[in-house]
C-alpha cells in the first residue's frame, strides 16, 4: 500500500516537473457595474417614452464629448454663461425638433436639469476653464446615462 503511494506521488511529482499536467487558471467573473441614475431625474425618466430616453440620453452624451474637446486655446464655447445656452438649445432642439414635444410636458424636468448645471458650474459670465469644462462634461456624462 506504502509502495503505491510513493509510486502515484513519485509519477505525480515527475508529471508536474515535466509540465505534462496542465494548469489551471482560475477565471473571475467580470463586475457589471449599472450606473444609478441621478435621483431628482429619476422620476422624470421613469415617466418618459423610450424614445425620449434615447434621444435626450444621446444628446446628453454628444454634449459630455463635445465639452470635454472643448479647445482650451481657441474654445468654440468660451465662458460658462455660453455652455449654459448650449446646454438650453441642444435640449430645445432635441425636445421640440427631433422628438415634437411640446414645452411643458414633463413639468419640471427643464428646471431640474438646468438647476443641476446651474450647481454644478454656476452662471456667471466667465471664461470656462479647464476644471469647469472636465465637471460639466462629467455632468453631461452622468446625465447621459440616467436617462439609458
Amino acid at each position: 500500500m506504502n509502495r503505491i503511494l510513493v509510486c502515484l506521488v513519485a509519477a505525480l511529482a515527475f508529471a508536474l516537473f515535466r509540465g505534462n499536467i496542465p494548469s489551471v487558471t482560475p477565471v473571475i467573473p467580470a463586475v457589471v457595474v449599472v450606473p444609478t441614475p441621478i435621483p431628482s431625474i429619476a422620476r422624470f425618466r421613469d415617466q418618459m417614452t423610450a424614445d425620449e430616453r434615447a434621444a435626450v440620453s444621446q444628446c446628453y452624451g454628444v454634449l459630455s464629448r463635445s465639452i470635454a474637446a472643448n479647445p482650451i486655446d481657441d474654445p468654440i464655447i468660451p465662458t460658462v454663461a455660453a455652455l449654459n445656452d448650449v446646454h438650453r438649445a441642444s435640449l430645445l432642439f432635441v425636445w421640440r425638433g427631433v422628438l415634437g414635444n411640446q414645452p411643458g410636458k414633463y413639468e419640471g424636468l427643464r428646471e431640474e436639469l438646468e438647476g443641476l448645471l446651474r450647481d454644478k458650474i454656476g452662471v456667471a459670465d466667465v471664461p470656462l476653464n479647464p476644471a469647469v469644462q472636465r465637471d460639466a462634461a462629467a455632468l453631461f456624462d452622468e446625465l447621459d446615462r440616467s436617462f439609458r
